[in-house]
This record gives C-alpha cells, sequence and structure tokens, in this order.
C-alpha cells in the first residue's frame, strides 16, 4: 500500500484508514509499464509551506531539480532550527535534525545549482545564537575524519559555542572514500551525530568531546560514483537509512538561467526567520489532536512493513524519517505541534525518497538479499551456529546460491566456520564472527 494511502482512505474520517484485516495488494508505483524501475515524481503534497515556495521559486526558469531545492532547504532550515524542540517516541528523542544526499542521474544534473537559492535565502533569514552571539557554522567538505567533525562543534574554550553545523559535501563520493580507509571511524561517528547526544574521540595523545551537538549533512554524489563506492558495511551498517536519498535530475536546458528576484528572497527569508525565532520558544513538539494521531497510527503500519535487500536496508529508518520531517514542516509553519498538513507533507516526500531509493537500490541481488537473511538468523539467536545443511533449510534448495551466500560471508568477515568432527566425515559450522573483529567490506553494489 502506498504512503500516502492512509490519508486517501481516510478523507474526513482518518479513522477508516485503521480497519484490521489483510492490506489489499495494489500496482508497483515504482515500476513503468515496461516492468523497469521508474524515475521518482516530486509529490505536489511535499511542496507545502515556505519551503515548497522555495523550492518552487528557486528551481523556476533553472536547470535546478525542485525536489533538491525542496530536500536541501529543509535539511538546511533543520540545522537552524537546532537542538531545542524534541519529540518524544516513547523514551526515545528525536530532534528536527536531517541527513540527505542529492544522487544526480549524471554528471551534468546540475546538483550544484540546488544549493544557490537555498543559500541566498537562509544566509538572509539566519539568526545569531542569543548566549554566544554565534551563527550557524556551515562547512563545506567537512566530512573528511571523525576528528575533524567533532573538532568543528568541540568542547574547549576556543571551540564553537554554537553547536549547530550544517556540512555541505559537494563530492560525497570523497566522504566514501575515506569511510573505506582501514581504522576510519566517520561512518560511526556520523551514525551518532544522527541520533544524538555527545560525541566523543578515541584518540590518546588528542582526546575530543562535542556535547549535544547539532549536525545535519548535505550530500552531492552521482548515480555511478555511488553505485561503485558504496559498500556492503555502509549498506546493512545502518549508515545508509539514516540519509534521504534523493534522486535529481536536469530540469532542462536554459543556456540563460533566470536568478531569484531580490523581493522574493526578502519575503521567503523573512518567513524562515520568523519560523526559526518562533521555534526557539518550542521545547517539545507532539500531535495535535487525536485526528493526527489516528492518521499517524494508520501510516506507522505501512512504513514498518520495510523493504528487503539493499533497498529494505537504505529506508529502514522511515517511521524515525518521517517523523522528523513533519516535525521540522511543523516548525516552520510556525506550529508547535504535528498537524495533519505537516504530516501529509513528510510523508509525502518520504514517497519521493522512497521511490528514489528503490530507483536506486532497487535491483534486484539474490545473494545480497538471502546473506541478510542468514545474519538476521544470526542476530536473532546469540551464539548460534549452521551446519551447511541447516543453512539449505534457512534458503531453500538452491545449492549453488547455499554456496554463493556462505562465499560472501566468509569472505566479508561476517561469519566464521569451524571443523567439527563427527564419528563419520567432518562438518563445516558457520557462526557470525565476533564484533569485536573488525569486518572487511562485503561487497560494493
Amino acid at each position: 500500500m502506498g504512503l500516502l494511502a492512509p490519508f486517501a482512505a481516510a478523507g474526513i474520517h482518518p479513522e477508516a484508514a485503521l480497519v484490521s484485516g489483510p492490506i489489499p495488494a495494489e500496482k508497483d508505483l515504482y515500476r513503468d509499464d515496461a516492468g523497469a524501475i521508474s524515475w521518482p515524481v516530486l509529490p505536489e503534497a511535499a511542496q507545502h509551506g515556505v519551503a515548497g515556495s522555495l523550492a518552487v521559486s528557486g528551481a523556476e526558469g533553472t536547470e535546478a531539480d525542485p525536489a533538491g531545492v525542496l530536500v536541501t532547504s529543509l535539511t538546511w532550515a533543520s540545522a537552524l532550527i537546532g537542538s531545542k524542540p524534541v519529540q518524544y517516541v516513547g523514551d526515545a528523542e528525536h530532534y528536527a535534525r536531517l541527513f540527505c544526499v542529492l544522487v544526480g542521474a549524471s554528471s551534468k544534473a546540475r546538483k550544484g545549482t540546488t544549493e544557490g537559492p537555498v543559500r541566498r535565502v537562509m544566509k538572509r533569514a539566519e539568526i545569531l545564537d542569543p548566549i554566544s552571539g554565534d551563527g550557524m557554522r556551515v562547512r563545506p567538505g567537512g566530512l573528511s575524519s571523525a576528528e575533524g567533525l567533532i573538532n568543528a562543534v568541540r568542547d574547549d574554550d576556543e571551540g564553537a559555542g554554537d553547536k549547530r553545523l550544517l556540512c555541505i559535501e559537494s563530492e560525497f563520493g570523497r566522504v566514501l572514500r575515506n569511510m573505506r580507509r582501514q581504522g576510519n571511524t566517520l561512518g560511526d561517528l556520523i551514525k551518532q551525530a544522527w541520533d544524538g547526544g555527545d560525541l566523543h574521540t578515541l584518540t590518546k595523545d588528542n582526546p575530543l568531546t562535542a556535547s549535544n551537538p547539532h549536525i545535519c549533512i548535505v550530500g552531492h554524489i552521482t548515480q555511478d560514483e555511488l553505485s561503485t563506492l558504496l559498500t556492503h558495511g555502509n549498506i546493512y551498517g545502518g549508515l545508509g537509512n539514516r540519509f534521504l536519498w534523493c534522486c535529481i535530475r536536469r530540469n532542462g536546458k536554459k543556456p540563460h538561467p533566470k536568478r531569484m528576484p531580490d523581493d522574493t528572497v526578502a519575503e521567503l527569508a523573512g518567513r524562515f526567520r520568523r519560523a526559526f525565532e518562533h521555534a526557539r520558544g518550542i521545547n517539545v513538539v507532539g500531535w495535535a489532536d487525536q485526528c493526527v494521531m489516528r492518521q499517524w497510527a494508520a501510516a506507522y503500519h505501512d512504513l514498518s512493513e520495510g523493504g528487503h535487500g539493499v533497498f529494505g536496508a537504505m529506508t529502514g529508518r522511515a517511521e524515525a524519517q518521517v517523523l522528523r520531517l513533519a516535525m521540522v514542516y511543523a516548525l516552520l509553519d510556525e506550529k508547535p505541534q504535528i498537524e495533519s498538513i505537516h504530516l501529509e507533507a513528510a510523508l509525502a516526500l518520504w514517497d519521493y525518497c522512497e521511490k528514489s531509493a528503490r530507483y536506486l537500490f532497487g535491483q534486484d541481488d539474490p545473494i545480497a538479499e538471502a546473506a541478510a537473511k542468514v545474519m538476521k538468523h544470526f542476530d536473532s539467536i546469540p551464539d548460534a551456529q549452521m551446519s551447511r545443511t541447516e543453512l539449505g533449510t534457512l534458503l531453500g534448495r538452491d545449492t549453488k546460491l547455499k554456496d554463493k551466500v556462505i562465499s560472501r560471508l566468509l569472505g566479508s568477515g561476517l561469519i566464521d566456520s569451524i571443523e567439527e568432527k563427527t564419528k563419520g566425515r567432518k562438518r563445516t559450522l558457520y557462526s557470525k564472527k565476533d564484533k569485536k573483529v573488525k569486518k572487511p567490506e562485503l561487497r560494493q553494489i
């Protein structure tokens, strides 16, 4: 079921979407009539509020993709909002903190043009930190190392007073290359930064701490670079699903692109500034009413279904991503609570990001999917051991697939094998490798 279906089903009675029983199947929205995964289309509902207005105005008369402008503006705004407003989900805390990667169809996707109008508006809208008098740091290429990232928001007399940091990586491929180096801890630190809490380096000679940093990331990469550099560890290790993946492409050929008028920039900047000032007075962001809560409950069912293989791994935090997006949409509307329109906008944008992920990562890889199934089994049963026969039972009777899965998992260092003596011939047992042991990367997509 599509993510926006709960709202269509609900109409003016959202509780109607809470029907019990099996969910009816519907046409695969990610494939065209020829069966190919199609390019995503940005839903109109996602272009809500001041961020939507910036997406339209910033892309008008230029080669910038409106989807790229929208996601960039929301991420930039989430950085400026800071870490004061919080959304409680049980005992978990979620902040207006977004990571996104804009993936160009080619080097001519004009991914860089999405930043220009957003930068003009946001720099004009920015307000200074009331305590330090500092402004948010915008750091190009700030993800070279874990130490460098912490240093930008470190705790010391000479460090950053304002803990808001926006990293703009015009060459996100370079970040992925850095992560492939042995001993590089940047990926782990980025995951921690998305989750929240204090950041620490483990370097003995120069230990650094960043308390309560608010880091947001905008990355740019081409599809070819992504397919070459993204590793199994980044896919299944939880890094990838902390990012919103956004397909962008050249919005026509315009040899003389228009510049956004100054009065439009001023008007948009004023709306953003009022939103940022309002957000300073918000401590907790909740749900507006029971109606919206029922709408969220209906959508939550679909979001929790997840996917398989690489696509499933890269979209595994759908619920959290939608909540954060809805929170940002609400705060930009100067609202202290998430209303129906904000949830609809968040779901619409997630729909685009999910379809982008399907386009980028949705090609079937039976070996990867089977390998993920084996690792899920090992994760569910501590200290489990499996024979080849038992693996065959788990994966089916395809002996060639079983052999390829074992070979890939052994080669990646994710599992170990030991020989067990029996009364007859020896048998091989497989188990999950000790987590403390550094694991080489499994594959490239």
